[in-house]
């Protein structure tokens, strides 16, 4: 079935699988396709961007995800999670002549909001949508990381410094795509791998340095053997602590992995999935970054998580979420934002262990809430049906928040990095853009650099400075925050095309653009080639 895009007016499929789904959840399609209907959702959370700022509930300096000059109140964490103020007191009456969203528009206002999300963080302050890290900085979307600095998505890793969706790692350095690897450097969509640089789609090698497709070697450059001896004397040459050379070999990295051999997709263990980067799934219909789940449409990035669709950030034990993002052990969540340890919650945001929810902001504990008012189940469930058929009326029901209701400019958020636009094209298609200057890089160190991508100053962690000096690294010309856009750069786009197989021609949906120069083959081809 082809279908227009109610905001961009590009056309879109609607394939059987993602058909099926919205008749089990009883709703009808958006009207958006994929790329429009993320960046909706997207743009609600933040991520790479820290300010400081006064927590207006003790006034004191604290690090926080909204700038300092928000006109709503944000407290810190344990000051948020107090018993010192009540949500319940924010509440109030539906009004069943006026638009659902500006009523929820006005309770945002005033309801304090959570400066970070960082549980269970051991000297970790700076870090963001995280849990039980130690000793970490920049860290986002990451949990049980020690001694690790700018990471996003990243799980378990130790000692390691520029990190994106890579888990198990220790000692290394500018990892993409990559798993249980040691003492690595420049390396994407590898595991297992120790000491080995500027590799890409290797496995279980050892001391192997600008290759790519390789599997259980050592000693190899350039994808050609070499004797232990002559090996380590090409070494000294190639890896040494000076920036040029580095760059040189940054380069000669990229044309290798244009040139390198490729499944169609980074599918592992997969069943009926279509998208890229799935591991261990079943029936996951156009997903990207997803693992351990199953009955999943429409949806990046999820881990153990079950029957959702068209949703975002799905944590662990999520399951029938609806057009929802940042959940963790929730089940049946529609329209809302960051739902923890909570079921049965509808267009709200920050809501923690509660269950019967409908349009209500920071509440913990609490159930049959409205407007943050609480109802009797009777009360709640009959109010419930007539703001639903309302929300019929005005066409409400069914989209996600608008996004004037997103607290933060495009340019902070999650949006920015899964599918970035300039502020121009962010404006004209209804996003607020914010200005970063506020924005922290460090202050722990006095010690800068201007930043040879943004050309803002940016400074040096002292163990930032020390891993450098240890793993015998030039110091970075370029922020952390733009070495992690560049790392964004070598994943393919979340979009699908139609690729033929090089070896038996069969069709495949790729995240490979026709217009690629790598040489792709479907799974069974690809194991025969590489294995």
């Amino acid at each position: 079935m082809t279908k227009t895009c109610q905001n961009c007016s590009q056309t879109f499929q609607l394939a059987q699988p993602e058909r099926d789904h919205y008749q089990r959840f009883k709703t009808e399609p958006t009207g958006l396709c994929f790329v429009c209907d993320q960046k909706q959702r997207l743009c609600f959370r933040s991520e790479w961007n820290l300010y400081q700022r006064k927590c207006d509930g003790s006034g004191e300096d604290i690090i926080s995800i909204y700038q300092p000059n928000t006109s709503y109140p944000v407290y810190k964490s344990n000051y948020w999670y107090s018993d010192i103020w009540n949500p319940l007191n924010y509440g109030r009456d539906y009004n069943p002549r006026r638009s659902f969203f500006e009523q929820f528009a006005e309770l945002q206002a005033v309801v304090p909001r959570l400066a970070l999300s960082n549980i269970k963080g051991d000297n970790s302050e700076y870090c963001n949508m995280t849990y039980g890290n130690k000793n970490s900085y920049l860290v986002f979307g990451g949990d049980w990381n020690e001694d690790v600095m700018f990471n996003t998505l990243g799980m378990r890793n130790k000692n390691s410094l520029d990190l994106d969706y890579s888990n198990k790692n220790e000692l290394c350095y500018m990892l993409l795509d990559s798993d249980q690897c040691y003492g690595c450097q420049f390396v994407s969509s590898s595991k297992n791998c120790t000491n080995c640089f500027f590799i890409s789609d290797c496995s279980g090698c050892t001391e192997c340095i600008l290759s790519t497709n390789l599997i259980n070697k050592s000693y190899y450059i350039y994808n050609q053997p070499y004797s232990k001896e002559d090996y380590l004397k090409k070494k000294k040459q190639l890896l040494n602590d000076r920036y040029e050379q580095q760059q040189h070999n940054i380069q000669a990295w990229s044309q290798l992995r244009q040139q390198r051999k490729v499944k169609y997709a980074n599918t592992v263990s997969c069943e009926q999935c279509s998208g890229d980067y799935i591991k261990n799934s079943q029936r996951c219909h156009h997903c990207f970054d997803v693992s351990a789940s199953e009955q999943m449409t429409n949806v990046i990035f999820a881990v153990n998580s079950r029957d959702c669709l068209n949703s975002s950030l799905q944590g662990d034990n999520s399951e029938l979420c609806y057009n929802a993002i940042s959940t963790y052990q929730a089940y049946n969540i529609q329209h809302s934002f960051f739902v923890i340890d909570s079921s049965d919650v509808t267009y709200s945001e920050f809501i923690l262990n509660s269950k019967n929810i409908f349009g209500s902001i920071g509440l913990r504990h609490q159930e049959y809430c409205i407007l943050n008012k609480r109802y009797r189940l009777d009360e709640y469930e009959k109010l419930r049906i007539n703001i639903i058929q309302q929300m019929r009326r005005t066409s409400e029901w069914g989209q996600f928040f608008p996004k004037q209701l997103a607290c933060f400019g495009y340019n902070e958020t999650t949006a920015q990095i899964c599918f970035p636009l300039d502020k121009i094209t962010a404006l004209a298609q209804g996003f607020r853009w914010f200005d970063e200057s506020n924005r922290i890089t460090n202050t722990r160190s006095e010690q800068t650099s201007e930043c040879q991508q943004c050309y803002k100053m940016f400074k040096f962690l002292n163990e930032e400075r020390a891993f450098y000096q240890a793993q015998q690294l030039p110091l970075p010309r370029i922020c952390p925050k733009c070495r992690h856009i560049w790392r964004m750069t070598l994943r393919n786009p979340r979009q699908l095309w139609n690729r033929q197989c090089v070896r038996c021609s069969i069709t495949v949906q790729s995240t490979y653009s026709p217009d690629r120069k790598e040489i792709v083959y479907c799974e069974q081809c690809y194991a025969k080639e590489i294995y």
